[in-house]
């Protein structure tokens, strides 16, 4: 695809050097932009396929970048190919072009060549959301995001619980099917997802509630003078699941140190309270017409899948 001199074609993985280049262009080296070593785990070492990106060039310059994570979701009718928008630049001088725009839809055209039941996600800001509404994305809403007091019976220790989750054993880890879309997530998920990432740290707490061994993927933030234990995981008997029973609740209550753990759960639990306005907007769209069978409604989230990275 072309718009007037510019030319838009799929990277190769020789351009890996190219992107960061333009990334510390547009970011600078300490704005987050991503280092090649990141870049590669994120889109070429992500189990569920190596990202499709596209690049916008003027003659031999890099002027546009945008990627799509991959990521894949099982439910009863079998599995889809998802993909989420996650990385864009454009090169300073070539602001107001309406590269970004293009960029999108090139690589949307090229994922409609494959022959596969597939759709994409993403949660844009209050910003870019009317961009990607007018390019014929859906508002699928916001997942039930709540909070629960932590109450620290004995003093947490992160470190303890990030260096258990770096040597967890993910390998008995086994997908199930449900009667909801979930993300498809196996142990190469898992290792991939959490023990490979270099850019944030995740804890790992077991918790046994009766005959099942639950196992909590946590991150830490500070908040003010309190810390948020976000879940972002959750595996019951090695198996993923999206809910937490109250007595699971109960035991992390006094698990974490002293501040408030964040959760996405379809039920609202006893005592938490919403944040309808924190939650984020999640929108989506159908990449071919004959995705007929795609319920997107009935997809259950957890923080992981939806966080940004």
């Amino acid at each position: 695809m072309s718009e007037n001199k510019f030319v838009y074609q799929l990277a190769k993985p020789t351009d890996v050097e190219q992107i960061v280049s333009l990334f510390e262009r547009c970011l600078g080296s300490d704005g987050g932009a991503p280092t090649t070593e990141f870049w590669n785990w994120k889109h070429h070492q992500n189990p569920a396929d190596v990202s499709p990106v596209v690049l916008a060039w003027d003659g031999d310059k890099l002027i546009g970048i945008r990627a799509f994570m991959c990521f894949k979701f099982q439910g009863k009718d079998g599995m889809y190919k998802a993909y989420r928008p996650v990385d864009t630049a454009t090169h300073p001088d070539y602001q107001g072009k309406g590269i970004f725009r293009n960029l999108t839809l090139s690589l949307i055209e090229d994922l409609k060549t494959t022959d596969e039941k597939a759709f994409i996600f993403n949660t844009p800001n209050s910003q870019s959301k009317p961009g990607y509404l007018k390019m014929g994305w859906i508002e699928w809403g916001k997942p039930l995001l709540q909070v629960l007091p932590a109450f620290p019976f004995s003093k947490n220790s992160f470190d303890l619980d990030h260096s258990r989750l770096r040597v967890y054993d993910f390998s008995k880890i086994k997908p199930i099917a449900t009667n909801h879309l979930a993300v498809y997530k196996d142990s190469d998920y898992y290792k991939w997802r959490y023990q490979q990432i270099a850019l944030q740290s995740y804890g790992l707490k077991e918790i046994q509630s009766g005959d099942d061994q639950y196992v909590i993927i946590y991150r830490q933030k500070n908040i003010r003078f309190l810390k948020e234990f976000r879940i972002c995981d959750v595996i019951k008997n090695n198996s993923s699941c999206s809910g937490i029973p109250v007595s699971v609740f109960v035991k992390l209550f006094f698990a974490f140190g002293f501040g408030f753990i964040s959760f996405i759960d379809k039920t609202q639990i006893w005592l938490s309270i919403k944040l309808k306005k924190n939650a984020p907007m999640v929108t989506f769209r159908k990449i071919n017409d004959h995705d007929d069978t795609l319920r997107f409604q009935e997809i259950d989230w957890n923080i992981g899948e939806l966080e940004l990275f």
